[in-house]
């Protein structure tokens, strides 16, 4: 069965990361309390993964550019 969320621990898991880290960044994840429990829903997780690897991306499409421009002149 598909899962709607996550706990952190299993969000952790699945991003390869520790617990720890997750909830020092949980601030910047899709993340809703449900009363005391914390939950990540998984489609949201997703996008905001795919969006931060898109923007890792531009930056060093961006970087391998400058030095191409520096190497031009």
């Amino acid at each position: 069965a598909n899962r709607l969320a996550l706990r952190p621990k299993e969000a952790a898991e699945a991003l390869g990361i520790s617990e720890r880290k997750l909830r020092k960044i949980l601030p910047e994840l899709p993340h809703l309390r449900l009363d005391t429990v914390v939950v990540i829903p998984v489609d949201p997780l997703r996008d905001w993964l795919r969006e931060r690897a898109k923007a890792e991306e531009n930056k060093v499409i961006a970087a391998v550019e400058e030095v191409l421009r520096d190497l031009g002149q």
